[in-house]
């Protein structure tokens, strides 16, 4: 018995934790930069960080993702900017054409390499702000802005499959004037959210505290006080920051991303519920059942069922499950 506890405990453990996981080459003291295209794949990167920056721009409706506390539904002409250290979860089915870009911030300014805060790396670089500023403004591109996020995209992914002499410079500067000209096209709403948010305010030390703590043990289901502990916050500040800048709440918000792990579990896998339920955080079977319910508004099954899965049909692949 006390084995059986002992080993449950370790399992615990090793489902707490949004993990540190580079999909990208390890540095070998030039800067990294990539761009590729996802199609015809079927993919679940369960939630995760990595050290350098990404851009996801969709060509087509895709599965929801979700960056930091925030859950997106992708559609085309739907773009993403996932900065280093912050945690996110992505999945491509078979319908999803995504192009996929990272960069290491001494790759878009050599000689810049020093690991900054966003908030504070948006005073150095504004051309940054779509990372500070990703889960407040709507990216998603008009038909114009699409077609030139497209045009400077596909530029870059012809210069860096041709790797000629002046690929690297080519694709800098293309680089920057994409993130430039977004930034130029949502310049009024960075302005007004620079005085009233906290990505780059008084709370954003806070609030990337609250953050990282919640996406790293929303599978253990930590309690308030432990959050408040953790973070060097009292329950009502923490709460009142919580509501303030996200307008939901500490536990629904816990609630909220188990319930999207669910989702693409029963999607994606052969797993059975009760499988289901204790990956996502319920050691009781019957209450996972409710609560999904609740939040979903039909059982495991019905959603299962919806999304044209069976068990023991699962074409996905779970990119670094058994971390």
């Amino acid at each position: 018995m006390a084995g059986r506890q002992a080993l449950r405990s370790v399992e615990r453990q090793g489902r707490a934790e949004a993990p540190f996981r580079s999909y990208a080459p390890e540095r070998n003291g030039a800067p990294r930069f990539s761009i590729r295209i996802v199609e015809r794949t079927e993919r679940l990167y369960p939630a995760h960080k990595h050290d350098y920056f990404q851009i996801l721009y969709f060509m087509s409706a895709a599965p929801v993702l979700r960056i930091g506390l925030t859950s997106h539904k992708p559609k085309a002409g739907s773009i993403y900017f996932v900065a280093p250290m912050v945690s996110h979860q992505i999945r491509f089915d078979q319908r999803t054409r995504c192009i996929v870009v990272y960069f290491d911030l001494d790759f878009l300014h050599p000689g810049l390499s020093r690991s900054y805060p966003i908030s504070e790396l948006v005073r150095l670089l504004p051309e940054l702000m779509p990372f500070a500023w990703q889960n407040y403004v709507d990216f998603n591109a008009r038909r114009k802005q699409a077609d030139r996020i497209e045009s400077l995209i596909t530029s870059m992914n012809r210069e860096n499959d041709s790797g000629g002499m002046f690929a690297q410079e080519m694709m800098r500067a293309e680089l920057s004037l994409l993130l430039a000209s977004i930034c130029k096209d949502h310049e009024a709403e960075f302005s007004r959210l620079t005085t009233r948010l906290p990505a780059v305010g008084r709370d954003s030390g806070h609030m990337r505290r609250i953050s990282a703590f919640i996406e790293d043990n929303y599978v253990r289901g930590p309690g308030l006080d432990e959050a408040a502990k953790t973070v060097g916050l009292s329950r009502s500040r923490l709460c009142a920051l919580i509501r303030q800048y996200t307008g939901s709440t500490f536990n629904l918000l816990i609630r909220d991303m188990r319930m999207e792990d669910a989702c693409e579990r029963l999607a994606l896998t052969s797993e059975s519920i009760s499988q289901v339920a204790y990956r996502v955080g319920y050691n009781d079977e019957k209450y996972f059942l409710r609560a999904f319910k609740t939040a979903i508004g039909m059982t495991p099954s019905a959603y299962r069922l919806k999304q044209g899965t069976r068990a023991g049909v699962a074409g996905a692949e779970i990119i670094g499950k058994s971390a």
